[in-house]
């Protein structure tokens, strides 16, 4: 548990199985309770880490007295099935990833389908599918989920004790995410959009909207107008420069949209042909697709797709179909 500022604090939820180890979760002292932003994590290994920083601090999950999820990612949401046994907490998430919600988690084999369907669609073998079979009991979660109590679009002001945050949207890593800016305080809570080191995996679903990397181009300018001194986000480390990074992002995804590019100088390419030949994780110095681990390996196919309907949009390429299977050249 870190206090950042008077009343806030960042609390450190552990994700099962992840390298990024936890999630960085916010805690705002309200004038009749604490305001939470994002939850963490599903499992009882994350709810003992949340309790025991919340003793730290002196007071307990019962003071919670609303939950604001910046997207509807596992470790994000996923603690808020559990939370919502040991409080009544008011859930706030952005109107498009309550749509996310009811779409992807109570169409759970249909969302399965739509994607394996893409996935072969792009020229990418079966033993390769990108979302594998969910178990019963993940089943039975996801086709439960938490419906938010209220939801936003952008724009509102919550007032938190002596705090003011503007809910900005900021669709891309997800359709509805969104960022919290305190301008007094210069602060801006970042979830997963601006983050210090790593860039979020961008993807081109069913659920993701048509154009999601080019939604997060467009939201990275929005942020880039704010006057920041502190980024807060929700993984890796709190940093101060917000424009320096946005402008180490923007870079790295043209230099993707360049290496792609170069791929198809020798002619039409699936998608999968294209992730293949690429170079992934280029912050750990560049993993070829062959040697990435098999979610990984699904995500940058994903990845490449979501790159390739932004240049499509942008006119850079062009696709045709053949025998059922869609290739990409330079327009």
């Amino acid at each position: 548990m870190i206090e950042i500022r008077p009343d806030i604090y960042q609390l450190q939820i552990p994700i099962y199985n992840n390298p990024l180890g936890h999630t960085n979760i916010y805690l705002i002292r309200d004038n009749d309770g604490y305001l939470l932003i994002d939850a963490g994590w599903d499992s009882e290994e994350a709810l003992k880490a949340m309790q025991e920083q919340l003793a730290e601090i002196g007071t307990d999950l019962d003071h919670i007295t609303r939950i604001i999820v910046t997207h509807v990612h596992g470790d994000h949401y996923g603690l808020v099935h559990t939370l919502k046994n040991y409080t009544d907490a008011e859930i706030i998430i952005h109107r498009r990833e309550k749509e996310v919600l009811m779409y992807r988690y109570t169409t759970v084999y249909e969302t399965l389908s739509d994607i394996e369907e893409s996935w072969t669609r792009n020229g990418a073998p079966q033993n390769e599918l990108p979302v594998p079979g969910l178990p019963a009991r993940d089943t039975r979660r996801l086709q439960t989920p938490v419906i938010p109590d209220r939801t936003v679009e952008g724009g509102e002001i919550l007032s938190v004790g002596n705090y003011n945050l503007q809910i900005i949207w900021t669709p891309g890593h997800a359709p509805g995410h969104i960022c919290l800016y305190e301008k007094t305080g210069k602060m801006l809570f970042g979830g997963d959009h601006v983050l210090p080191v790593i860039t979020p995996n961008i993807s081109l679903l069913p659920y993701n909207g048509d154009n999601p990397l080019g939604e997060f181009m467009d939201s990275l300018r929005t942020l880039d107008i704010l006057d920041v001194e502190i980024v807060l986000p929700a993984h890796e480390n709190i940093y101060n420069d917000l424009h320096k990074r946005i402008e180490e992002i923007t870079h790295h995804h043209h230099q993707r949209n360049l290496e792609i590019k170069a791929t198809l100088e020798e002619g039409p390419k699936t998608a999968y042909q294209i992730s293949s030949i690429i170079t992934w994780i280029p912050e750990s110095g560049g993993i070829r697709y062959k040697d990435l681990p098999p979610m990984h390996k699904r995500m940058a196919v994903l990845e490449t797709l979501a790159h390739l309907k932004a240049m499509l949009v942008d006119g850079e390429v062009k696709n045709s179909t053949e025998d059922g299977i869609d290739y990409y050249e330079i327009s």
